[in-house]
């Protein structure tokens, strides 16, 4: 006798807020829609991560020019910080428009994105340690 479904699935792991926010800051804004765009295309929302991975990129641009402007004085640190939480808490804003309970989704591992923003930000790093 097959077993009858239930009416709800359980809930998929969704990257935290917190995580998408520490990407923003420690790498970059578009790194953290990479999760943000993850989290929509697994609750179905595939149109809205292709809008969030080109708005930030946009962002960045933005972002980029901007500072540009600014006296070659200035605490860059301090900017770019502000910048990147910006950026974080304007992904995990337009996030939250879409995925209705959050606490109900358990925390998906930030391990792979981890070593995958380590593995291209350490030689660009080290690059740019090396030319300066």
């Amino acid at each position: 006798m097959p077993v009858p479904a239930s009416d709800s699935a359980p809930p998929l792991p969704l990257y935290s807020q917190r995580s998408i926010r520490l990407f923003s800051l420690v790498f970059t804004t578009i790194s953290a829609s990479f999760l943000t765009a993850s989290n929509l295309r697994t609750i179905g929302r595939p149109d809205q991560a292709r809008k969030v991975i080109w708005a930030s990129v946009v962002y960045m641009v933005l972002m980029g020019v901007l500072v540009s402007f600014l006296p070659n004085t200035s605490a860059y640190g301090a900017y770019a910080a502000g910048i990147g939480l910006a950026g974080g808490y304007g992904l995990n804003t337009y996030a939250d428009s879409f995925i209705l309970n959050k606490k109900d989704h358990p925390a998906r591992s930030i391990w792979r994105p981890l070593l995958l923003c380590l593995l291209v930000f350490v030689p660009l790093l080290g690059l740019l340690v090396y030319v300066l």
